[in-house]
């Protein structure tokens, strides 16, 4: 046991209280400090880097095809929370019909090919790789990319609903970014 009422044992106190707290600070922060430094040195596939542009989704489909389907001239609207992802929606207000297009996530589709899926979603195969998801809905790569487009049209047949969506397909694909 240290006697306090020695001078030198005094001066020792503050300096071994000190380094304890210091040991106790270091101990408690190195874990989060090491995995910091890990993420920094090395690129996360799920955050863009900042040179990369946001992607905008609503200028990948021409307004005249959006016309087309819905009757008339709307406005598409993002959808999308994330700069390497896209999302829009075109809706027409008056019958509550739609185009929608989501961009996927950077490396979901390598070498611009769909990953297999579950037989039990029921999904078919569509054409040039591209998968029928639904009525009018359909999965397709590009850009190394797994992305969706869904024509929500009332008038339309199934089989028109999905040759409107591979059409716009067709046109959005050269358009995705890697």
């Amino acid at each position: 046991m240290v006697e306090l009422d020695k001078p030198g044992a005094a001066r020792l106190v503050p300096l071994l209280l000190c380094s304890v707290l210091c040991g106790a600070v270091a101990c408690g922060s190195g874990a989060r400090d090491s995995d910091a430094g890990k993420r920094d040195s090395k690129p996360d596939r799920n955050v863009s880097s900042a040179a990369a542009a946001p992607i905008d989704a609503c200028a990948m489909v021409p307004a005249q095809d959006i016309a087309a389907l819905l009757g008339t001239t709307v406005q598409g609207k993002s959808t999308s929370i994330r700069p390497d992802m896209g999302e829009c929606t075109w809706e027409n207000r008056e019958t509550y019909e739609s185009v929608s297009l989501e961009i996927g996530n950077p490396g979901t589709a390598p070498n611009n090919t769909l990953p297999p899926v579950d037989p039990v979603y029921g999904f078919t195969p569509g054409p040039d790789g591209m998968r029928y998801m639904g009525s009018g809905q359909v999965g397709f790569a590009a850009g190394d990319r797994s992305n969706t487009v869904q024509v929500a049209v009332l008038r339309l047949s199934a089989e028109e609903a999905n040759a409107a969506a591979v059409d716009l397909a067709h046109k959005i694909a050269p358009k995705v970014p890697s």
